[in-house]
């Protein structure tokens, strides 16, 4: 190399060293690429130029300078350079398969290997290398790293609720969150509420002490709320949780998984109501670009929920796309046949559900059970349940009985109740958990009069509450006086003299209990209410009240050798001799306003002259009454009593 190459190529790096060290990147790019012109096989500038790309964000550059295979020589140990930029291209497998092929896997290509198994959902994986990475580690980054494993074992906890999982010291609210979240896919609600307000109030506090303003502060909180609404809605106060979305919605967040989540949540507490807003919700919860920020879990649940909501917005064609797209993309067969058919119930298909649901088999048949129900075909539900796999669950067998026994198919129901005594007869835990079943078969063997089976199922029931006086008084009831067996179990009960004395025979027999329950009360209540008398009144004596004679009133002017008026108790306005009055017309002056008419002129009295029939007084007409004073008295009684109805 000359002098003069080689001093030009100090002074290119020189210029590299500088920009880099200022984080002017886009000015180092050029500085790197001015070192390859002048040198084209040196390491240390082409890592700067892929530095520069990826820390511009542009990944796709830094990828394809690494594939070129020009560079391969130079790009050879670049292995974290290129999974890195794998994983941020949204190609997790492509990235796993270069961390596995690299010689040696270094701290840093742990660390990336974790969050490629995060994305990947092989969270048990990721658990295990992020609990090595934690304990053989010891830096700065000692806090994020215990956020990113919480994280995945909120995650675990939602798989499995029940796994043995560690738990972790709140110092961050990020650790708060996560360990909220943990106990919320638990169903501990609760008390992933108080940890979920904590978590908040941390971040809150931990955002303005860092300079942040208030706006920053909620928004940064804003996971941790929609987090709370989760555990609210789920605890069943939706509209305490709806208020939260609606709140954290209308801040507009830049987290377009958060704004999915939310509005997913606010569909489902719609349900069948507000279809236009829960359409405008689903919208949001399904833009492009979430595949890469939800798991397939979250996933999966929305495309649930948008076939549900084509169902109540009478959208068939959309519902079945959506039931595709969920058997295909996230394996849930069954789920999208139930919604499918559940579509074509809707529409009137109820064969064609029929048939879908028996397609698939397992749980279903029982919802293809209710479909025929539904439809009134109790032959077709009784046939089904027998020949499936859940014949002899609790559930179904007391469908199947009821069914049955409204057919009046009494035999066939006693013949089911052996049947699944002899399916359970060796499992003294699930003989023990019977006890409903037991008491419906001994009902069921009585009715279709077969004893020995009556008495078989008593016995059973005895022998699941030993306990129990009443079983153990059935099945002697079932084996008969002349059984041994039922002498010999008779024993153990206790004397009828012992069971008389808590049994008021005359309050049994003087309660009215056929009357219904408001007679007995009233019966019960006149009992409480009767007291003793002083000492020595005689008490056999029943004491009569009576009431005083009054005389009759008469009227004063009354003639009692005439007969009185039938018509006396009639209104006026309904006796025969009512008269109408009619009423006197007076001349009305019609016309507009400030219209001068002689009727005007007429009415004037500025206008008249003084005469004698002007000054003369106006006669007084007195008014005669017939009605005598006790007429008037009776009169004033019936208003008085009017007033004092109502």
């Amino acid at each position: 190399m000359s002098a003069n190459k080689e001093n030009n190529l100090v002074q290119a790096y020189v210029e590299l060293n500088k920009f880099c060290q200022n984080g002017d990147y886009e000015r180092a790019l050029k500085a790197a690429g001015k070192v390859l012109q002048i040198s084209p096989n040196e390491q240390k500038a082409f890592h700067c130029k892929v530095i520069c790309f990826i820390q511009l964000h542009n990944f796709k550059e830094a990828l394809s300078v690494l594939c070129n295979s020009k560079n391969a020589a130079l790009a050879a140990d670049l292995h974290f350079e290129k999974a890195y930029s794998q994983y941020r291209l949204n190609c997790p497998k492509d990235a796993l398969e270069t961390v596995d092929n690299a010689p040696e896997l270094t701290p840093a290509l742990k660390e990336l290997r974790a969050q490629i198994l995060y994305r990947l959902e092989q969270y048990q994986d990721c658990y295990n290398l992020y609990r090595d990475i934690v304990k053989n580690t010891t830096d700065d980054y000692e806090d994020e790293r215990k956020a990113n494993m919480s994280a995945v074992v909120a995650n675990l906890a939602a798989l499995n609720p029940s796994a043995d999982l560690p738990s972790f010291e709140e110092s961050t609210y990020e650790l708060s969150y996560n360990s909220g979240t943990t106990l919320a896919m638990r169903g501990k609600y609760n008390e992933a509420l108080q940890v979920l307000k904590k978590a908040e109030q941390t971040c809150s506090e931990s955002v303005i002490e860092d300079g942040g303003t208030e706006e920053e502060a909620k928004e940064e909180a804003a996971i941790i709320r929609v987090q709370q609404a989760y555990c609210q809605q789920q605890m069943g106060k939706e509209k305490e949780a709806a208020t939260i979305y609606h709140n954290v919605l209308k801040d507009k967040p830049s987290d377009q998984a958060l704004i999915a989540i939310a509005s997913n949540n606010l569909v489902v507490i719609n349900r069948d109501t507000n279809v236009f807003d829960s359409r405008k919700r689903m919208k949001a919860a399904t833009q492009d670009g979430l595949e890469h920020k939800l798991n397939s879990r979250q996933r999966a649940t929305i495309a649930y929920n948008q076939a549900i909501l084509a169902i109540y917005s009478n959208q068939p064609d959309f519902c079945k796309q959506c039931c595709v797209k969920l058997s295909r993309e996230f394996n849930q067969d069954k789920k999208a046949a139930l919604v499918e058919a559940s579509s074509l119930v809707k529409e009137g298909k109820r064969s064609q559900a029929v048939t879908l649901l028996l397609k698939h088999g397992g749980p279903l048949v029982l919802a293809a059970a209710q479909v025929l129900l539904a439809q009134g075909d109790r032959k077709a539900v009784i046939k089904l349940l027998e020949e499936s796999e859940y014949k002899y669950k609790p559930g179904v067998v007391g469908l199947l009985c009821t069914l049955l026994t409204a057919d009046n198919e009494y035999e066939k129901a006693s013949k089911l109740f052996t049947d699944v005594y002899e399916y359970y007869k060796d499992n003294d835990e699930m003989v023990a958990a019977l006890r409903a079943v037991w008491r419906a078969a001994g009902e069921a063997h009585a009715r279709a009069g077969r004893g020995a089976e009556a008495a078989r199922a008593h016995e059973a029931l005895a022998r699941a509450a030993p306990h129990d006086r009443r079983s153990l008084a059935r099945l002697v009831k079932a084996l008969g006086a002349a059984s041994p067996r039922a002498r010999e179990l008779a024993a153990r009960l206790p004397p009828v003299s012992q069971l008389e004395g808590k049994i008021d025979v005359d309050a049994l027999e003087s309660s009215k209990w056929m009357m219904g329950a408001k007679v007995v009360k009233k019966t019960v209540q006149s009992k409480q209410e009767q007291s003793p008398g002083p000492p020595g009144s005689d008490l056999s004596k029943d004491k009569t009240k009576t009431k005083r004679k009054r005389k009759t009133k008469l009227p004063p002017n009354a003639d009692l050798s005439k007969p009185p008026d039938p018509e006396r108790w009639l209104p006026k306005y309904e006796r025969t001799a009512y008269r109408k009055r009619r009423g006197i017309r007076r001349d009305v002056i019609k016309g507009s306003q400030g219209m001068t008419t002689n009727a005007v002129d007429q009415y004037d009295m500025s206008k008249q002259t003084p005469s004698a029939t002007a000054t003369a007084k106006s006669p007084r007409v007195e008014v005669k009454s017939n009605d005598n004073a006790w007429q008037r008295k009776q009169q004033q009684k019936k208003k008085g009593k009017a007033k004092g109805k109502w």
